[in-house]
C-alpha cells in the first residue's frame, strides 16, 4: 500500500525537480541623462555646484574675518 502512494509522489518530484527557462538577462536602466528628465537633473547640477562655490567663498571671508579679530595674521 505504501508502494502504491510513494509511486506517484516520487514521480511528481521527479517532474517538479525540472528547471524552467533560464530568465532572459535585463537590460541596465538607462542614465538619467538619457532619459526626459535628463534636463531637470543637469539644472539642479549647475545650481548645486553655484551654491558650494557661494558656500566656499563666505566661508572663507568668515575664516579670514575670524583670523583678522584674533589678531593673528592672514595664511596667504
Amino acid at each position: 500500500m505504501r508502494i502504491r502512494r510513494a509511486g506517484p509522489l516520487l514521480i511528481a518530484l521527479a517532474l517538479s525537480a525540472c528547471g524552467g527557462q533560464e530568465a532572459e538577462p535585463e537590460e541596465p536602466p538607462l542614465a538619467v541623462e538619457d532619459t526626459v528628465f535628463g534636463d531637470l537633473v543637469g539644472t539642479q547640477d549647475k545650481v548645486r555646484d553655484r551654491t558650494n562655490a557661494a558656500m566656499e567663498s563666505h566661508r572663507e571671508a568668515f575664516e579670514q574675518q575670524l583670523e583678522a579679530g584674533e589678531g593673528s595674521a592672514p595664511a596667504e
